[in-house]
């Protein structure tokens, strides 16, 4: 049953939350998805039936929370990710980050901010603003993003001059990512919104962790959600939280 998190920030963030005896899972999505996506429910029936805690929400702006989607930058839905880890889990979690957010679930544990037992990342896009949109343009499309206030990620999702800016200010591969725990990366090779040398990436700035995988699915694409291949993230889970 959805519930709401009044925050002290003045939102309203929706969440579904089940309580386990073993350790806690967070599930955190991706842009312009939501807590209801077909991976949050299947990874949720896995940790009920294993006796663990799992906790997916919306984050500002999507979903049953509340505001525009327009309205938020990256830098809202990392402190969302924040609150509700702080105010609504106990203990160390196992965060599993998919698309944006594999983004928010690295700057969550590059910033130390909550309490974290490890990582899962589903086609991570950590700093796709910069990498994935802004560096890719030319001079005259930068001005033409700065003078519009807009950029169209695909026909359907409009993004701000003000949403790339903030992305900037957000930036986890421009360092070492310095984490102690187990880190495991899943990422389609036929992945045509985010390349899965993202992933790559995001393995070479990993220092301190000596437990980190790359997992690669030949025929994945961006979405990860096919039967085998939500048997793999299970998988992937099962593996970590034993650790």
């Amino acid at each position: 049953m959805t519930k709401f998190l009044k925050t002290n920030y003045n939102r309203t963030i929706a969440y579904n939350k089940v309580n386990g005896k073993k350790l806690g899972i967070v599930f955190l999505s991706g842009l312009k998805s939501d807590m209801t996506g077909q991976k949050a429910i299947a990874l949720e029936e896995w940790a009920i039936e294993n006796n663990h805690s799992f906790l997916r929400f919306d984050y500002s702006g999507h979903g049953f929370s509340s505001g525009e989607f327009k309205d938020f930058v990256i830098s809202d839905w990392i402190l969302d990710a924040k609150t509700v880890i702080t105010k609504l889990t106990n203990g160390p979690q196992i965060l599993i980050g998919s698309s944006m957010g594999g983004w928010i679930m690295l700057a969550l544990a590059k910033n130390r901010s909550v309490n974290i037992h490890s990582l899962i990342g589903l086609a991570v896009a950590p700093d796709f603003t910069k990498t994935l949109v802004w560096d890719t343009l030319s001079p005259q499309k930068k001005e033409e993003v700065i003078y519009n206030n807009k950029f169209s990620l695909n026909e359907d999702l409009e993004i701000s001059y003000k949403f790339i800016q903030d992305g900037e200010n957000n930036l986890v591969l421009n360092s070492p990512i310095e984490f102690e725990g187990s880190i495991y990366l899943y990422h389609g090779m036929m992945d045509n919104e985010v390349p899965f040398k993202l992933s790559e990436q995001v393995l070479d700035k990993i220092t301190i962790s000596n437990d980190v995988k790359l997992i690669l699915e030949k025929y994945g694409e961006h979405r990860l959600s096919k039967v085998k291949e939500i048997e793999t993230i299970k998988s992937l889970l099962n593996q970590i939280s034993n650790n």
